[in-house]
């Protein structure tokens, strides 16, 4: 028992949840949107461990993006927690909404014998500021 103990503790400092979110105003000069000003492109990204694909064992914690945080036996990787961190990423730009919003979910198991499933949730989206009238 306490062989498994120890197993279960290492693969849990060697499989850690990760949640970060990275930002990108150096994009295509073309990219507009009508009336508004591209600030940047935002990246949201949160990955988890998962017992079968169902059971949650480890996940990022979307409260402490960018840091090394995880949380056990709780689903964070939603898309909810990635829009909150696209919309906290998109507050430090100062940007008024965001656009083009994408999400994408990908799962593997292989490494594992479809035992420990992984899950990666990617979402981006273009923050813009709307342009005031000229006067």
């Amino acid at each position: 028992m306490k062989k498994f103990c120890a197993l279960f503790l290492l693969s849990i400092l060697i499989l850690t949840g990760c949640a970060t979110t990275e930002v990108s105003t150096d994009f295509n000069t073309k990219t507009s949107v009508e009336n508004s000003e591209p600030l940047g492109v935002i990246l949201a990204e949160n990955y988890g461990y998962y017992l079968f694909g169902v059971l949650p064992i480890v996940t990022g914690s979307p409260d402490k993006p960018n840091e090394v945080s995880l949380t056990l036996f709780e689903d964070t990787a939603t898309i909810e927690n990635n829009q909150k961190m696209l919309n906290l990423e998109a507050e430090k730009l100062n940007a008024e909404t965001l656009t083009d919003v994408r999400h994408h979910t990908y799962w593997t198991g292989g490494f594992s014998f479809w035992i420990i499933w992984k899950q990666v949730l990617s979402s981006n989206a273009l923050a813009i500021k709307n342009k005031q009238p000229n006067q």
